[in-house]
């Protein structure tokens, strides 16, 4: 299956790419689903692993799409939790469809070829092999497909990094599973967590809390990899005295209330931010009822702007 930009069933979320690619699906994509991105280092340990299978399997458990790059490390522990929940997970591919990398995840990318589900993506014409700028090419159109990136154990130099520069150039919000100081090989991590703007993950709950979904089930056992299940960490809970940037509108959310002009732009938003002029093309009204919209549904509490003219739910309706 391919799509271009000007086709219907392009993922719009693309669109905001300077280059919108070409796309070959395995099989159509599911709009409207929920979808998050997790990356990090090859060379993760196995804890590392374990830590991202349980999180991707709870995620695909909780009806969220898992994306990922398909490298070896955290990339395939992501796949393979989404897999075992029995739910889905995209892999953007570094190459063409006909082409393979790496050859040691073979095994992975058939089954999700053949999967009724989970899809493989190729953002490249196909036959284009892996080569230094593949890899940093498709982190754009891995991260423009979900609405925030959780990073695993980044090194200094790494693909991961380069999936955090697309998460803040495109918006979209970024997780950081905090490293040690000691450890050198994941200074990355701590380097870009140093710049501000990211939100670090300390456990699988405070997670789901922050994403806004079920508590998961963390006594699941096949959530586990290769036997090392999650440690068990007591869910803080948010303080109930003040409001914090997460806790939803400060009003009660009446959409009945609403003029249609609000009604027709709220319809276009999600939880990932969306650009300005894209807002004006999807709701088909003036520019200037748009932002008038915008406005007022940001003073209602249900709308947040970040970064500078791009626009999100604060809730889901």
């Amino acid at each position: 299956m391919k799509l271009v930009p000007l086709d219907a069933d392009y993922p719009r979320a693309l669109c905001h790419l300077d280059q919108p690619p070409a796309l070959t699906l395995s099989g159509p994509l599911e709009p409207g689903r929920r979808a998050v991105a997790i990356v990090g280092s090859r060379s993760a340990p196995r804890e590392a692993c374990g830590f991202t299978h349980a999180l991707a399997y709870h995620l695909a458990k909780a009806g969220v799409v898992v994306v990922s790059g398909g490298a070896v490390g955290i990339d395939s522990a992501a796949h393979h939790g989404a897999i075992a929940a029995g739910g889905m997970t995209w892999c953007v591919a570094c190459t063409g469809r006909g082409e393979l990398f790496p050859e040691e995840n073979h095994a992975l990318f058939e089954h999700l070829e053949q999967s009724s589900s989970s899809r493989m993506i190729w953002p490249f014409p196909d036959g284009t092999p892996k080569d230094k700028l593949t890899p940093r090419r498709r982190n754009g159109v891995l991260v423009g497909l979900a609405e925030c990136v959780i990073v695993v154990q980044a090194g200094v130099k790494s693909g991961s990094r380069n999936a955090i520069t697309w998460a803040r150039h495109l918006g979209r919000r970024l997780f950081l599973v905090p490293s040690t100081p000691w450890d050198q090989l994941y200074e990355g991590t701590l380097i870009e967590g140093a710049r501000g703007g990211a939100e670090a993950v300390w456990s699988t709950e405070q997670l789901f809390r922050d994403l806004r979904l079920p508590p998961p089930d963390m006594s699941d056992p096949a959530a586990a990899w290769s036997g090392i299940k999650p440690l068990k960490r007591p869910l803080r809970k948010p303080p109930t005295q003040r409001q914090t940037y997460s806790d939803g509108p400060l009003f009660a959310v009446d959409p009945s209330t609403w003029s249609e002009d609000e009604k027709s732009v709220f319809s276009c938003l999600s939880m990932a931010p969306i650009q300005q002029d894209t807002i004006v093309d999807l709701a088909g009204l003036p520019t200037s009822s748009t932002l008038t919209a915008l406005l007022t549904l940001s003073l209602k509490d249900v709308v947040v702007e970040g970064p500078d003219g791009f626009f999100r739910r604060r809730i889901a309706i």
